[in-house]
C-alpha cells in the first residue's frame, strides 16, 4: 500500500528566560505510527509544546478530516525530562475518544500511559535508541486468573542515520516488540517497525527552504509495506 503524505507546519517560537513556547500543525493523508496505519485518511495534526531548561510539556492531537465509521481520533498530553545532551525521559498519556476522557478505571478508560527512554546520539555516533513501555490504561490489559491485569508492552526501537556531502539525510530504523501485546496486536515477539527514509531541503528563496522527505516503512507482522512522502512548510 502505498501511502502519500503532506505535512503543513506553521511554528511559533517565543523565547524569555529559558522558557520556549512552539506551537505546530500538520496536515497528513495518513498516519503511521511505529509500524501500524492508525489512520488510512487525511488528519490534521496539532501540538504545543512548553519548554523550561531540562523540562518539557506539551499536548498534540490527530484528527481526521472524514466521519468514516471508526476513523481514529486522538488527544495526547505528554512531559519529558531532558536528563544529558543525548539522553531523555519521557511519559505521554494516549487518548481515543472511545470513552469519556475523565473515565480512569482500568477496564473502561480510553487512555493509554506510555512510559519511554531515548538516547539520541550525534557526530560520530548517530545511533538513536528508544525503549518504550506501557505502564498504564485500558488497552493493554491481559485476562489471567480471573481477572484483568496490566500486559506492560514494550516496543524497541533501533536507529541509524547520517547526512551526506549533498545534504541528504538518511535514517534506518527497526523497531521490535520483544512479547505478546494486545496494545500493538500481535501474538508474540516481532518486527513491526522496518523502514528507511531520506529527507532533503530544497532552497525556495535565500531564506527559505522546503524539506522533502520519503520513507519506506515495512511491517513484517502485518504484512504490510507503506511508502510515504512528506513536504514540510515553516
Amino acid at each position: 500500500m502505498i501511502v502519500f503524505a503532506i505535512f503543513a507546519a506553521l511554528t511559533l517560537n517565543a523565547q524569555e528566560d529559558g522558557e520556549k513556547l512552539s506551537l505546530t500543525v500538520d496536515l497528513a493523508s495518513d498516519f503511521v505510527w511505529r509500524g501500524l496505519q492508525i489512520n488510512s485518511t487525511p488528519v490534521i495534526q496539532p501540538s504545543v509544546t512548553f519548554s523550561q531548561g531540562i523540562f518539557s510539556i506539551g499536548a498534540w492531537a490527530s484528527t481526521p478530516f472524514t466521519r468514516i465509521f471508526n476513523e481514529h481520533k486522538e488527544f495526547d498530553i505528554f512531559a519529558e525530562l531532558q536528563l544529558s545532551s543525548s539522553l531523555s525521559l519521557g511519559l505521554i498519556s494516549y487518548y481515543d475518544y472511545s470513552a469519556p476522557y475523565f473515565k480512569l478505571k482500568k477496564e473502561e478508560t480510553a487512555h493509554d500511559l506510555d512510559l519511554y527512554l531515548t538516547y539520541d546520539g550525534s557526530g560520530g555516533f548517530p545511533i538513536r535508541v528508544l525503549a518504550s513501555t506501557i505502564i498504564g490504561g485500558g488497552a493493554d490489559l491481559k485476562w489471567k486468573d480471573g481477572k484483568n491485569k496490566r500486559a506492560f508492552s514494550t516496543y524497541l526501537e533501533l536507529g541509524y542515520g547520517r547526512t551526506t556531502n549533498g545534504g541528504i539525510e538518511w535514517n534506518a530504523f527497526l523497531g521490535f516488540v520483544p512479547m505478546e501485546s494486545n496494545f500493538y496486536e500481535i501474538d508474540g515477539a516481532a518486527i513491526i517497525n522496518l523502514g528507511f527514509g531520506v529527507t532533503k531541503s530544497f532552497e525556495i528563496t535565500p531564506t527559505y527552504s522546503l524539506p522533502l522527505s520519503l520513507k519506506l516503512t515495512v511491517n513484517p507482522a502485518y504484512e504490510a509495506v507503506y511508502l510515504t512522502a512528506a513536504v514540510k512548510l515553516f
